[in-house]
């Protein structure tokens, strides 16, 4: 069954996490910079608690580093994002291989909305909006799984992928080849054909990998020129 999680609002140190972290995934924030407590609660007006929350969940996904003097920015290299989708693809084909299994007609129903919703989002070109759905899509995939640390982990490192991802859909032209690749993963789980199943989404990972790479290429090249102008 699929689970309904009462909507909230995010906790202050969730929503400053987001803006940090989508700044250095921009670089905005570049490496090396100096994150300072008492200048970040006062630039976004929040006491040093969630400050310190938002380092910490940082820390955590390796976007920054405490040193003595505090927290600094170590931002995403092409490493970074190599060792990222390693761990992904080593996860998502795990849970997506348990779902096969597990799959029934409300999975269905919902793998379904998410891609309409893609496909959607890809014929007005709203990248925010296309973002969002394909993290719903994988996100689906280790709740059918029934794994709570397959999800754990996932749940962990998804807001890095969901800035990532957000990165990489504004660089494409067309969104709707991405949309209709998760149709695909969705029907290959239905047919239970776990070999597949299995090469689709290393494909798929493959090919998220590849654009990500490109993506970040770009924006540090845009970043270079901006400097030295």
């Amino acid at each position: 069954m699929v689970s309904i999680r009462p909507t909230r609002a995010p906790a202050l140190g969730d929503q400053l996490a987001a803006v940090l972290r989508d700044q250095i995934v921009r670089r905005q924030l570049e490496p090396g910079t100096h994150l300072v407590e008492d200048a970040l609660a006062a630039e976004y007006d929040v006491s040093r608690g969630p400050v310190r929350d938002a380092l910490r969940q940082l820390e955590g996904q390796g976007l920054v580093e405490s040193r003595r003097r505090g927290f600094f920015v170590v931002g995403l290299s092409h490493s970074d994002i190599h060792d990222l989708y390693e761990l992904r693809e080593s996860i998502e084909i795990v849970a997506a291989t348990r779902a096969v299994s597990q799959i029934d007609d409300e999975h269905m129903r919902a793998g379904r909305a998410i891609v309409d919703a893609m496909v959607d989002a890809a014929d007005r070109s709203d990248a925010a909006a296309f973002a969002a759905a394909d993290m719903r899509f994988h996100a689906l995939l280790y709740e059918i799984s029934g794994n709570r640390r397959l999800t754990d982990v996932w749940e962990s490192y998804a807001p890095v992928f969901a800035s990532l991802m957000q990165l990489t859909v504004e660089e494409d032209v067309d969104l709707h080849p991405s949309a209709h690749d998760h149709g695909r993963l969705l029907d290959v789980i239905a047919e239970g054909d776990v070999t597949r199943l299995q090469e689709e989404l290393r494909e798929h990972l493959d090919g998220a990998r590849g654009r990500m790479a490109h993506a970040v290429d770009a924006l540090n090249a845009t970043t270079s020129e901006t400097k030295a102008s």
